[in-house]
């Protein structure tokens, strides 16, 4: 391997396309994700349409991606890339969704089980207290809990806790406070892929603050296998 090759940034494709409702928040998102990426050592691509998502996720554009985002995706969005994307996924790609990637290619349940978790409904944005539930997973370091935060909450259908890991949730309903374990972040893995989810980032506040920041560079550095590469020691030199 070259010097140039060790060095290389990690080619991330981030979709923001939408085929049905489309956030505000969309914007800053792409905003935020690329003001970490030089820090992060990130190749950025965004694709912010059905047609750049067409050429963009096929099997041939896939083959050096390390990470693919669906960061607020809704609707049945280009369906004709979903094979490739579920294919690439099970080879070993890493896949990372925001917010409303789980309302996303609803007809679609090999996607659904992949991502583990379908959007039901939500209730009126509110504040909610956040709980890491596993703060030795990797994408969680850093994350403080509890944390209060205003946001637009999702419920889900066809979530099995059984079939995730769980990183992080509330403990009480967001229609009508009842005691319980909802879920807002997991881990999952996807034949020989890696899949991480959060409900979060509905708002424009949400994406700039500094605690989902956080959230969000530990989840790529996760999603992009960096917990698995050995740390670099230091040499130690004679006097």
């Amino acid at each position: 391997m070259t010097a140039l090759d060790m060095t290389a940034a990690d080619r991330v494709v981030v979709v923001t396309a939408t085929a049905g409702y489309r956030h505000q928040s969309i914007e800053t998102a792409e905003s935020v994700i690329a003001g970490m990426s030089a820090s992060m050592g990130l190749d950025l691509t965004f694709v912010r349409s059905e047609e750049e998502m067409r050429r963009a996720l096929s099997v041939e554009a896939l083959s050096g991606v390390k990470l693919l985002m669906f960061v607020n995706t809704t609707g049945e969005v280009a369906p004709s890339t979903r094979a490739a994307v579920l294919e690439w996924v099970a080879a070993g790609g890493s896949f990372a969704g925001f917010h409303s990637a789980s309302d996303t290619w609803h007809s679609s349940s090999d996607y659904i089980e992949m991502l583990g978790a379908e959007f039901d409904r939500h209730p009126q944005e509110l504040a909610v207290d956040l709980l890491v539930d596993d703060a030795g997973h990797p994408a969680m370091s850093g994350v403080t809990s509890p944390h209060r935060l205003f946001e637009e909450i999702y419920l889900f259908r066809r979530f099995d806790p059984g079939r995730v890991r769980m990183l992080m949730s509330i403990r009480r309903s967001p229609e009508d406070g009842r005691d319980g374990m909802f879920p807002i972040a997991w881990s999952r893995t996807h034949g020989k892929g890696r899949v991480f989810y959060t409900a979060l980032g509905h708002r424009d506040d949400v994406w700039t603050s500094s605690w989902f920041q956080q959230q969000l560079r530990s989840a790529v550095s996760w999603s992009l296998r960096r917990d698995l590469q050995p740390r670099k020691r230091g040499v130690r030199r004679p006097f």
